[in-house]
């Protein structure tokens, strides 16, 4: 009984991570707490399978993966933040891009979007990425 429980959970772990589009080759965290979830479920405190030192060692591990989660969207919630402030920064400067074409594209930023959470900016009337960027000009004129 206790092997079916485990079995399900890792049934939708391996279900859900294919549709996520995560890597198939790790075992990602999803899975891993379904598994230790379902582990903790099924196990009999009683039963002496399992001596305290591992369960104890089991919930270190999963409090220490809650906290990697974490710190890890909050890097992610940093990272787009910088994103934005910088493209925002862009404004009313000169820039030099490449288009998609390989042409070298030069003019003010006239304006800033963000299109799946990546920033572009609007130069000469088109949109690019701010990766296309290779020179920016010019800074914040002083106030006074």
């Amino acid at each position: 009984m206790e092997t079916t429980g485990i079995a399900g959970a890792a049934a939708s772990g391996t279900a859900s991570k294919g549709e996520s589009g995560e890597s198939k080759t790790g075992m990602g965290s999803d899975l891993f707490l379904q598994l230790l979830v379902a582990q903790m479920r099924y196990q009999n405190p009683l039963s002496g399978e399992q001596d305290t030192g591992q369960m104890i060692t089991q919930l270190a591990l999963f409090t220490m993966l809650e906290q990697v989660i974490k710190v890890q969207q909050g890097l992610e919630n940093q990272g787009y933040a910088s994103a934005r402030s910088g493209a925002l920064n862009l404004l009313n400067r000169t820039v030099e891009l490449i288009d998609d074409e390989g042409v070298l594209v030069s003019g003010p930023v006239t304006a800033v979007s963000f299109r799946g959470g990546q920033p572009l900016v609007t130069v000469n009337g088109q949109d690019y990425y701010c990766s296309a960027l290779t020179r920016v000009e010019g800074g914040a004129e002083p106030h006074g």
